[in-house]
């Protein structure tokens, strides 16, 4: 997938004229790029105040400590590749430190807030898949099958892993045992240490993930979180005075971030820029306006994960060493 959306940038880079664009960015209102900037800074705040929701039956973080160590794993997130997890840990690492709690108990309830967060994350790229398939003109016999396949695809899925969540009940330790990789042997420490270890986790993640007032408010405020990031990229749009259907940049804006998960490249660089623009070409916004929405909008990410993140993280070590 990284080499055709590589391929296509290459493609699309031959056709800009950097005059036009250069004109473009000449009219930009700076009212907007401003609100652009502010939605997305409240989408982070939002996504703290949910994640102090979902933990607060381990630890009662401060919102302040809670924020930083956020912004923490968002520069953590966005300097490495994959599906932007690895600043779960270093978050669970620093509150757990802080507020004296068993890390990977901690580490349980982040995830499990993670996850509920990727719930809602899926319904967008679900939701943006079936515009796609429905928007690009092929037959109407092909947009029912794509679209009857896509449906039962992920109906399949769901139903899996619900039967695996109640066979189960996340039951890590026992199925660890049940396969042989984890064997209680008396007197051996380490296992008794990793047991211990898997059943924080495990707690902490039931306990959270299961908790039908968790996962309410986690849902209700990842919709809010993702509807700011949209309007962030909204602003923009209206800073350059580009028309274009709030819908159509919630399309956009949902596969470009499942390509960033999907990316090998850190925070998704070059490959989630290059696939926005040929979305917003393809969805008829003019070639120098897609070129300067899709870089602002990351531009305004880098920020906030790469400065603001950086500076979090040097705050996290300086106050706990």
């Amino acid at each position: 997938m990284g080499v055709i959306i590589f391929i296509a940038l290459i493609y699309i880079i031959g056709k800009i004229n950097f005059s036009e664009v250069y004109q473009v960015l000449q009219n930009t209102k700076p009212k907007f790029f401003a609100l652009a900037f502010v939605a997305y800074a409240l989408g982070i705040v939002v996504f703290s105040l949910r994640g102090m929701i979902s933990v607060r039956k381990i630890i009662e973080p401060d919102f302040w400590f809670f924020l930083n160590t956020t912004l923490a794993g968002s520069f953590v997130n966005i300097i490495t590749p994959g599906a932007q997890v690895g600043g779960e840990p270093v978050r669970a690492y620093y509150l757990g430190k802080k507020y004296n709690k068993p890390k990977t108990k901690v580490f349980g309830a982040v995830l499990a807030d993670r996850i509920i967060h990727g719930m809602v994350s899926l319904f967008f790229v679900i939701a943006s898949l079936l515009f796609i398939l429905t928007y690009i003109p092929v037959s109407r016999e092909m947009k029912i099958i794509f679209q009857t396949i896509l449906f039962f695809l992920l109906a399949f899925l769901v139903l899996i892993f619900l039967l695996n969540l109640k066979r189960t009940k996340f039951n890590i330790i026992g199925f660890l045992k049940k396969i042989g990789i984890v064997k209680k042997i008396n007197g051996n420490s380490k296992i008794g240490s990793v047991e211990k270890h898997l059943g924080n986790f495990t707690t902490s993640f039931k306990k959270t993930f299961f908790n039908k007032k968790t996962l309410f408010f986690g849902i209700l405020f990842s919709f809010a979180v993702w509807i700011l990031d949209y309007l962030s990229a909204y602003f923009l749009f209206l800073s350059l005075e580009v028309k274009i259907s709030f819908f159509l940049v919630i399309v956009v804006m949902s596969l470009g971030s499942l390509i960033g998960d999907l990316s090998p490249t850190p925070g998704g660089a070059g490959l989630v820029e290059g696939f926005m623009i040929f979305l917003y070409s393809l969805v008829g916004i003019s070639l120098p306006a897609a070129i300067i929405i899709s870089i602002l909008s990351r531009l305004i990410v880098y920020f906030h994960s790469l400065v603001l993140g950086g500076f979090s993280l040097l705050y996290l070590e300086k106050t706990l060493g």
